[in-house]
């Protein structure tokens, strides 16, 4: 696999999560029509389920990815994304439909932690910024156009359609890793699994001030948006089934951080990688 490929994979990879996020808001209402929900804000579990989902994953992705690779845990967790998506596109009910959306979020952790964890173990330095700058690029584009991709699905079909669009992408990003994308985590690097081990990495992780700083600054931050986003969709306690909210606003979300680093081995070229 070349650079650019690479570059691009890595990309597509990160762009699972904001577009399962993103897409879903001007599908809000829809479904709050579709399984005749009276309350203008319970459609927002339908985003709060997600991060949920998104945000416990990361506690477990990290760990297994160490100690069984980079590659069937990344699989897995697209696995996990394609089947969640086939759960909601057929959702029979809105209890259904949350499941499959913390499904979504479980699945996109595993894109999330493991698309950093792999560039680290291929490069190092300039390089290793270099790629994630061109990732970053897409995936911090990827929440500003979302929205609007998620209206035009909703142009030509219903809200289920824009599940239709998660799956393929899906799909798509799942068969190109499967293809071309190689394990970058040497045997001789893999951790263990127990339970002395692990919390040793977690505490190594919060007890280094820098770590502890960027991620206290990026949670305060992105913890504001997700305010917004979910302050936004409050609706009227006079709002009906046939009238959830009379203005849905769409803004830009990226996606949540991963959790701190789980992956405690130290940036250095691997063989297999790009």
């Amino acid at each position: 696999m070349g650079f650019p490929e690479f570059v691009v994979v890595i990309a597509a990879i990160m762009a699972l999560n904001p577009l399962a996020m993103d897409m879903m808001l001007p599908a809000l209402p829809s479904i709050a029509s579709a399984f005749h929900i009276a309350d203008a804000n319970r459609p927002q579990l339908v985003l709060s389920i997600f991060l949920l989902g998104f945000g416990i994953g990361q506690f477990v992705i990290g760990p297994l990815s160490d100690r069984f690779g980079r590659r069937p845990v990344l699989l897995g967790g697209m696995t996990v994304y394609f089947i969640a998506s086939a759960l909601a596109i057929a959702a029979p009910s809105f209890e259904t439909l949350l499941l499959a959306r913390a499904l979504q979020g479980l699945g996109t952790s595993a894109t999330r932690v493991i698309a950093t964890s792999i560039v680290r173990d291929c490069y190092a330095g300039r390089r290793m910024a270099s790629v994630m700058s061109l990732a970053m690029m897409v995936f911090i584009a990827v929440p500003v156009v979302a929205p609007s991709f998620g209206q035009a699905v909703l142009l030509v079909t219903q809200w289920r359609g824009i599940f239709i669009v998660l799956m393929l992408y899906g799909a798509i990003t799942l068969v190109w890793s499967a293809l071309r994308m190689p394990e970058t985590l040497p045997l001789s690097e893999r951790r263990s699994l127990e339970i002395g081990e692990v919390l040793s990495a977690f505490r190594q992780t919060v007890t280094n001030r820098q770590t502890l700083g960027y991620a206290l600054a990026a949670g305060g931050v992105l913890g504001s948006l997700f305010a917004y986003v979910f302050i936004s969709q409050q609706g009227s306690p006079r709002s009906t089934t046939s009238g959830i909210i009379s203005r849905w606003p769409s803004p830009a979300l990226p996606s949540a951080p991963p959790s701190p680093a789980f992956s405690t081995r130290n940036s250095s070229d691997a063989s297999g990688c790009a």
